[in-house]
Formats: C-alpha cells, structure tokens, sequence
C-alpha cells in the first residue's frame, strides 16, 4: 500500500468533464455508441437495480457483493480499483467498510460516473425516472464517502502505474471488453507482487470469437494459470437473479466467480 494521501495513486487526466477526471479521449461516436450514456433507458435501470434496496426490499445483486466482501484482503491499508464499476455500488460497499483503504471506481461510461460521483461522493439526492418498470420514482439520498475516488478509462488501459494496487476487483466486464486478454494482462500489470484479482462474470460475449475463446470456463482458468496466476477460488455456477419490472420478470446470470493471486510475493 502506498503512503500517498487517498486518491493520489491516479496521475493527472487528459481532461476533466465536471467533477470527473478523464483518462481516455472518448469520441462522440463512441458516446452514441455506448448505451450506458443513455440515462432514461441504462442510467436510470442501474440505479433500480444498484441503489433502491429499501424501494424492493433487497439488492439484486448482494451474491456478487458478498463474494467479493468474502475475498478481500485482511488489512487496515489497501489500495483496490473496481474496474468497470457503474454506479459504484460495490466500490462504496468497500470504501465505507475499509475507511484505511484508497478505493477508486473506473467505468467507460461518463454518465454512471457523473451520477456515481455525485450519489457517493457528493451526498446528492437522485430522483431516477422508474416508471416505465412499474417502480415508484423513489428520492435517493446518498452518503459521502471520502475514500472513494471515480475516473473514466478505458478496462484494457488502466491510468495506474505499475504494481501500485493491492486488489483489482470487476463484475460483469470481462465479456465486455473488446479483447478480454489484454484487459487481464492489465491488471496484472497494475497489481503488487501477491495482489489479487477477484471477477465475477457470466462471460455472456457479444461476439462468435468471445464464445469461441473463452466459453466453457475452463478455458478462462487455463488462460488465467498459463500466465503466472495462483488460482485462491473458483465458483461456477454463482446465480444472480436481475429483476426486470415491478411484475417479477428477471434475468438469471450464472455467472463465473473466481479469486487469483499474481505470483511473486
């Protein structure tokens, strides 16, 4: 863990859009490509499904929280980046948890980011727009937690230096990324000698090569062990139930959970 004050660990961005530093030149085809710029119809869907617990009763996506919860460090200090991390749910999770530790939230989209930041950071009250799920339009509060800092950067080209983190943590991502072995590659880079990577993914790729690559998982582990990682934990299936709508209606995710540590302690 570096003795630098919280959120020193990032360098300083290409740019700034509001209170958001930014580590990757997005264009504006790729922000009209990219659906969770969208607010009404991805923005608000996140915060139902990430912030409105006491509206439904529960949180849809508490077995990925718990696994992660389960697999981290026992340390008063960390330095940990949940890469790909929304409306940074599971990054707070951590942050208020580990009030030692210096925890940063990177995703790809401006938009998660801005209302993350402005939820967990700045304690703004959110009013997302739930009536096309059937759900209330609920008044959400948040806390201010200082710990706790947001970029936008790219998954494959993480804004850290090398070996400067303690964990790397990603749920629902690795599927995602346009080259899935450059991303692991990447966080390896960023991780100490002994640091973990915890993922949990339902490797639900949108393209034949994705599927040809990575599917069964074994072919994921192989990859993992073939490039010097000690494997901690591995969970197939661990089910997530997304709902969809005030009715009931959900999607069920088996996803991949595993744990792994970088070689060379």
């Amino acid at each position: 863990m570096s003795d630098l004050p919280s959120g020193q660990l990032l360098p300083a961005p290409i740019s700034w859009r509001r209170d958001i530093p930014l580590y990757y030149n997005k264009t504006a085809a790729e922000y009209r490509a990219d659906v969770y710029e969208r607010y009404d119809e991805l923005v608000s869907r996140q915060m139902a499904l990430h912030l409105t617990d006491e509206l439904r009763g529960d949180y849809p996506f508490q077995p990925v929280l718990d696994y992660v919860l389960r697999q981290l460090p026992d340390q008063d200090r960390a330095a940990l980046t949940d890469v790909g991390c929304s409306l940074g749910r599971i990054a707070a999770e951590i942050a208020q948890r580990k009030p030692g530790w210096d925890v940063y939230g990177l995703d790809f989209s401006y938009q998660m980011l801005r209302h993350a930041h402005d939820y967990w950071k700045k304690g703004v009250t959110l009013t997302p727009h739930l009536a096309r799920y059937g759900w209330e339009n609920p008044s959400l509060s948040g806390p201010q937690v200082t710990n706790l800092h947001f970029a936008l950067a790219s998954g494959q080209d993480l804004p850290f230096a090398d070996e400067t983190l303690d964990v790397v943590i990603n749920t629902f991502l690795l599927d995602r990324l346009p080259n899935p072995a450059r991303g692991l590659a990447e966080w390896r880079r960023v991780l100490r000698p002994g640091g973990k990577l915890i993922m949990v993914t339902p490797l639900n790729f949108l393209s034949p090569d994705g599927w040809r690559n990575w599917n069964p998982p074994v072919k994921l582990l192989e990859h993992l062990l073939q490039q010097g990682w000690t494997l901690e934990d591995w969970v197939d299936p661990l089910e997530v139930r997304e709902p969809m709508d005030e009715r009931g209606n959900a999607v069920v995710w088996q996803t991949v959970a595993g744990v792994f540590t970088k070689d060379g302690q």
